[in-house]
């Protein structure tokens, strides 16, 4: 069992329908509870403690079902919530579109769920709608740096001094960066192009 699966018990657990706990978390409708439970969006780490508290739950309970659930929303250990999260860099814009071709660091960022075992995460805001479904305009990815990208994943790269979120892919031996949107061309990286690898992404958060 896992967050979604948690979040969707307890509103039932609750009697709660899927519009009322819309209202309590912020969102307009139920279809976007609707996606949630069904595991086709993320949750910011804002979005976290707001339905912890719509469901008085921890988000401890929530994120690993380790901490029993709560009474009161005023009961919430907020110094273990930290032990929760691990701060990353934020950083301006990365493409998912035609390329950006810079990226400004924000702020550090507090997220939810990462391994905490010494690698090195940073998050990028995503401009343009070349990776939808999977990774919306809007949203923020989680990178994983130092660590190989596999044929068939999705990272975060650098081509000809332009910064891309791409599915990696590999046709007639040559190196594809990918687009889900079918509106967008493939990018092929060639033998002397200036090509750099920053990471695999390994979480999109989404503010719906």
């Amino acid at each position: 069992m896992d967050m979604y699966d948690r979040i969707r018990n307890r509103r039932k657990e609750l009697g709660m329908t899927q519009d009322e706990l819309a209202k309590l978390t912020g969102y307009n409708d139920r279809s976007s509870i609707a996606k949630i439970e069904a595991k086709k969006a993320d949750l910011s780490q804002s979005k976290i403690i707001a339905f912890a508290e719509a469901l008085k739950v921890s988000t401890s309970y929530l994120m690993d079902g380790e901490v029993k659930k709560i009474e009161e929303k005023s009961n919430i250990n907020m110094n273990h919530i930290e032990t929760d999260f691990m701060m990353i860099p934020l950083y301006e814009s990365i493409s998912a579109g035609y390329g950006a071709s810079n990226s400004e660091f924000i702020k550090m960022i507090p997220v939810f769920g990462l391994k905490k075992n010494g690698t090195t995460y940073f998050a990028v805001k995503v401009e343009g709608d070349s990776m939808e479904p999977k990774i919306p305009n809007g949203s923020t990815i989680i990178i994983k740096k130092d660590i190989a990208i596999e044929v068939g994943e999705i990272g975060a790269f650098n081509l000809n001094d332009e910064n891309f979120v791409k599915q990696k892919k590999l046709v007639k031996d040559k190196l594809i960066l990918h687009s889900f949107n079918l509106a967008y061309e493939d990018k092929v990286v060639n033998e002397f192009d200036d090509f750099i690898e920053y990471g695999k992404v390994v979480k999109v958060m989404i503010d719906l």
